[in-house]
């Protein structure tokens, strides 16, 4: 990750961010191109259908990983409510939900192709890209070094080989 030591605790997490970005600006630049055009090529469908696998197969169980993983030791170290903590988890249920609305938006237009249908998958779409670069942003700047200043060494380790490569 170039400015994070390969020892440091968060480090497979931010090098797996870093491969979710590039998924999500894949998905937002067929997206655009969907509403560029106002079509929906079998090319878009594929890239749709892609990113639909990614938030299944990966980004989800990679946030069931950090509920299970960081946010419960954060919790104990500095409490839930009016913390990070909160914030993070909150935003764990949103993508789930912006997940679920996008996939519903992705099965319309693949049953009737419209333009209407394209702007529901877009607005759906966007909206989790956004979302999630906003909330990669808040983790790396906020609940990785708020982890790393308050949480003990054996729980910075557990971290760290849960999510090692």
């Amino acid at each position: 990750m170039g400015d994070v030591p390969d020892d440091d605790p968060f480090s497979a997490v931010l090098a797996d961010h870093a491969d979710f970005v590039d998924k999500l600006t894949e998905l937002e630049a067929t997206l655009d191109e969907m509403m560029a055009t106002r079509d929906a090529s079998e090319e878009n469908g594929i890239i749709l259908d892609e990113a639909i696998r990614f938030f299944d197969d990966e980004l989800l169980p990679f946030l069931a990983a950090e509920d299970e993983t960081i946010l419960p030791r954060l919790e104990a170290a500095i409490g839930r409510y009016g913390t990070l903590v909160n914030v993070v988890g909150y935003e764990h249920a949103e993508i789930r939900r912006g997940v679920e609305k996008f996939k519903d938006a992705r099965r319309a237009l693949g049953r009737q192709p419209s333009w209407s249908a394209i702007q529901e998958a877009n607005r759906h779409g966007i909206f989790l890209v956004q979302f999630l670069w906003d909330h990669f942003r808040k983790e790396r700047t906020s609940l990785y070094p708020t982890a790393r200043q308050r949480l003990a060494a054996s729980d910075l380790e557990a971290i760290r080989k849960r999510f090692a490569h």
